[in-house]
């Protein structure tokens, strides 16, 4: 049978030959000039991107970093020219999702007779408005080539290695649960002065980083204050410490689960004293005796627990951990 221009076959048109020459031409340049990996998007998934240059070091290591392009390829794309380089016209429906997207993204117009490639960097203060779509002007010097593959790389950052960052981090992790034993914190007495809180709240976040580490640390943590050692007063007498310490306790829920109640505890105890008036206070055989208000002492107290309830909310603890930790405040606050 003779076949000929008429007979039923499917057919490719001009439009997706030129469009898969292009694609080949910019494989090889990426590939050869570049050694990066050419990464093509399924035509079902194109929403602006066409695909990603996926970058990898000189010694072959895939880093994760990439450069998302679309292409377009043959001599339609070359109508429009102003002195600086070509007229690139792009559909209003894609703007959105090139601005929230967080890979760089470089246009490139190409030219299938010649192999050139021609790029610019998607930038929103690169663009003006043309009718109801957007436009932007791409260099004629921009040629996709070697020599542009350092100017490329500027646009996705620097490559880290963060191995040997969670090898310290988890070095410090192995630390923090090695053993029983507490974790002090000592206050300088400069964020006291100066009001203020970055010290202990990084680290209090630093130690709950992890589950692992949550769960080894209930009920081991302390908080001291060092520099006052000299000061005749109790903490919760100094103005500056008890109006420092109360900022901090609004400042996470965490003090009923991770800080110690026994009766080594230092901190949670003045914690209360500085959340209540003091009526009077005088020593008993060794001993302080305070008289407070009653009154603000519960108030406290259901606050404390009003803060547990949600740590343990945040954290998926158990409710046995929830009534263990209550037990712990109903002993450390009422059973002396």
């Amino acid at each position: 049978m003779e076949i000929n221009e008429n007979t039923e076959f499917p057919k490719i048109t001009i439009n997706t030959q030129t469009g898969e020459k292009g694609i080949t031409i910019l494989k090889k340049i990426v590939e050869n000039d570049f050694g990066w990996l050419f990464r093509p998007n399924h035509q079902e998934a194109d929403f602006g991107i066409d695909g990603y240059l996926d970058i990898i070091t000189e010694s072959g290591q895939v880093t994760g970093k990439s450069i998302a392009f679309q292409l377009k390829s043959g001599k339609s794309y070359f109508t429009e020219e102003n002195e600086i380089g070509i007229v690139f016209k792009g559909n209003i429906k894609h703007l959105n999702y090139y601005l929230n997207n967080e890979t760089p993204i470089i246009i490139i117009v190409l030219d299938v007779e010649n192999e050139l490639a021609y790029w610019e960097a998607f930038d929103k203060t690169k663009t003006e408005k043309s009718g109801n779509n957007w436009k932007m002007t791409i260099p004629k010097n921009n040629l996709l080539n070697v020599k542009s593959k350092n100017k490329l790389l500027e646009y996705v950052g620097p490559i880290t290695d963060y191995i040997s960052q969670m090898e310290n981090e988890w070095g410090f992790n192995q630390i923090l649960k090695k053993g029983s034993n507490r974790i002090l914190f000592r206050i300088p007495n400069e964020e006291i002065t100066n009001n203020k809180f970055d010290f202990i709240t990084s680290a209090l976040e630093r130690i709950q980083r992890t589950p692992e580490l949550v769960l080894h640390l209930k009920n081991r943590v302390d908080i001291c204050f060092d520099d006052y050692e000299d000061n005749n007063k109790e903490l919760f007498e100094i103005e500056e410490v008890k109006n420092w310490i109360i900022q901090l306790y609004q400042k996470t829920n965490c003090w009923a689960y991770l800080f110690s109640m026994d009766r080594h505890s230092g901190f949670m105890k003045i914690l209360f004293f500085c959340h209540i008036p003091i009526l009077s206070k005088t020593i008993v055989n060794g001993r302080f005796k305070i008289d407070f208000e009653t009154e603000f002492a519960k108030e406290f107290i259901d606050n404390l627990f009003g803060k547990l309830n949600q740590y343990c909310i945040d954290k998926n603890l158990s409710q046995q951990t929830n009534i263990e930790m209550t037990n712990k405040i109903i002993s450390c606050y009422f059973e002396e």
